[in-house]
Order: structure tokens, then C-alpha cells, then sequence
């Protein structure tokens, strides 16, 4: 017997799903790609005095930390 791959293994989970839940996922993933972008957008315009920590740090941790690396970042990285 074949394993199910991760694809199918998603797929199975959203059509599980109901409708409602389907558009609650949408809106939350909608949310976390435009605050990543947000806060690379930022980062890319942002001088190195008005962070906390390395630049390429934040740049590394932005979009592999999922929704926490930019949300650290506008917190605890940026100096306003």
C-alpha cells in the first residue's frame, strides 16, 4: 500500500474543511503574507541605527519564523 504524499495529505485536510473555515484560513494566511511583506518592504528601507540587531538577521528571520519573525520584528526590531 502507497504512502499518501504532503500533498495529498493537505489536500485532504482542506476539503475536510467547511466553507467557513476554508475563508478563516484564507483571511489568517492573507494577513501573514502581507504583514512578512510589510516588514521586508520596511526592512529593505530601513537604516541600520534604527534597528535592534543585524540587518541580515531580520532578513533571515522575517520570512522563516512565520507570523512571530515579522511580528518581532515591528516590536522588538524597529526603534521608533
Amino acid at each position: 500500500m502507497a504512502k499518501d504524499s504532503f500533498l495529498d495529505t493537505l489536500r485532504d485536510g482542506w476539503n475536510a474543511m467547511s466553507g467557513e473555515q476554508r475563508t478563516i484560513a484564507g483571511i489568517l494566511v492573507g494577513i501573514d503574507t502581507l504583514g512578512k511583506g510589510a516588514a521586508l518592504w520596511d526592512l529593505a528601507r530601513a537604516d541600520d541605527r534604527s534597528l535592534r540587531g543585524p540587518k541580515w538577521l531580520w532578513g533571515v528571520a522575517i520570512p522563516a519564523v512565520n507570523t512571530l519573525g515579522w511580528l518581532a520584528y515591528f516590536t522588538v526590531g524597529r526603534k521608533y
